[in-house]
């Protein structure tokens, strides 16, 4: 590579807000601003209320695995259509259903509470077929070299979202009626809609005759999602990326939901520090997207990956040991300075690794997969906390992740030897 491509790389890594210059991006994004902070609000208002209802962590478990329990049935259904549909028409449906199946929160909570665990299933269904579209928009727009700025970027601005909502849900809870928090979120739904409904995809319509003959000429739905699994099993990278993200998630993601129950039970905090420790998390995720967004591609994926998890594990662990308000604010900060350090890194290999045909499918594997390893987290740190408490199921969680992720490292070093000496040999 020449110096003056040298030099260009590096503007474009250092600059990232000059990728909102893409009008479709900028508008995606927008709305997504919009979707994402009702729904921190809606998280944190149907996990308090939940726990207020039935004070029990496993409840809380339930409503988690609602969430997540769509990916196992229908994850990998949904990127194979998705690569059959446009993926603007599929945004815009999934965002109309949304506002329905949340706005029916508030209507039907007072006859039971399955109710409501039927609804946030419902809508996660419909974010099954939004997140595959919206993940193939960017490697769409940009090119290679600016995927790993622009999912920097665009998590930013998520998160930043986040940090909104956590922090206005436990005053909102506090002074406004928990029904309303639902009713706005549905609304954030219709603009998000709205903004997506203006956006041109232009880039998309170059190939989309092609793309649905060739759909047209396959047999079926399932040999499409075959395709999906195969071409991760295929791509060493992909599928080791996946394997081991799959394993750490397994180990430690159900800390997150336990945060209802270590923030009012253990911390003995209020709804406002629940919602300011949710505010500290995603203020880490934001510093964490800021900074790969500027440097990351001047550090090698894999390695940002590890430490993620060795960081995430360490962090884990300590709040189990040392379970104060204090110790948990900055330990969620950190925590979430260590989810971006993994995520995005990881959400940047499947980008840049996955053929455009392929997109939705391998996405939706990809969803899919981490979501049952979630789940199974969830159900298994759940009911860990009803048996042995809180701050143990932590430390436990905490621990296996450090010491698997040294065991990554120690196989990792091996590797990089032998590839060494190989390269001597030749």
């Amino acid at each position: 590579m020449s110096e003056e491509e040298d030099l260009a790389s590096e503007e474009e890594v250092i600059r990232p807000l000059t990728l909102l210059k893409e009008k479709d991006f900028a508008r995606l994004l927008t709305g997504q601003f919009l979707s994402v902070l009702g729904d921190k609000l809606h998280y944190v208002a149907l996990g308090v209320l939940i726990y207020r209802l039935t004070g029990s962590a496993l409840e809380v478990g339930k409503m988690t695995l609602a969430t997540f329990l769509p990916y196992l049935l229908f994850g990998l259904i949904a990127g194979a259509y998705v690569d059959r549909w446009n993926k603007k028409k599929t945004m815009i449906t999934a965002d109309l259903l949304r506002a329905v199946f949340v706005g029916l929160i508030p209507i039907l909570i007072g006859y039971s509470i399955n109710l409501i665990y039927l609804l946030t299933f419902f809508s996660t269904t419909a974010n099954l077929f939004f997140s595959p579209a919206k993940m193939a928009v960017i490697p769409a727009i940009f090119t290679k070299e600016k995927i790993l700025t622009a999912t920097s970027l665009s998590e930013t601005v998520e998160n930043i979202t986040e940090i909104m909502g956590y922090a206005l849900a436990g005053v909102f809870i506090m002074f406004i009626p928990i029904q309303k928090i639902f009713y706005f979120d549905a609304l954030t739904f219709l603009l998000s809609a709205a903004l997506i409904f203006s956006m041109k995809f232009s880039f998309e319509y170059q190939d989309q005759a092609k793309l649905n003959l060739e759909m047209e000429a396959k047999s079926h739905i399932f040999k499409d999602i075959l395709e999906g699994l195969d071409y991760i099993r295929k791509t060493k990278i992909l599928a080791h990326t996946l394997v081991t993200y799959c394993l750490a998630l397994l180990v430690f993601s159900g800390f997150n939901p336990l945060i209802f129950v270590y923030a009012l039970d253990t911390l003995k905090t209020s709804s406002v520090g629940l919602g300011i420790l949710e505010a500290s998390s995603a203020v880490g995720i934001t510093v964490g997207c800021i900074a790969i967004s500027v440097w990351g591609n001047y550090i090698n994926k894999q390695k940002l990956i590890l430490w993620g998890y060795f960081i995430s594990g360490l962090t884990i662990g300590i709040l189990g040991i040392f379970p104060a308000y204090i110790f948990a604010l900055i330990g969620f900060f950190i925590a979430g300075v260590s989810n971006a350090m993994f995520l995005i890194p990881i959400q940047s290999i499947f980008q840049e690794e996955t053929a455009a045909p392929m997109r939705g499918r391998v996405f939706s594997a990809r969803f899919a997969s981490t979501r049952i390893a979630f789940m199974g987290s969830v159900a298994l740190l759940s009911y860990g906390a009803t048996q042995i408490g809180v701050e143990k199921v932590y430390l436990l969680s905490g621990s296996t992740l450090l010491l698997g992720t040294l065991l990554l490292f120690g196989l990792a070093s091996a590797d990089a030897k032998t590839a060494s000496k190989s390269s001597e040999t030749i």
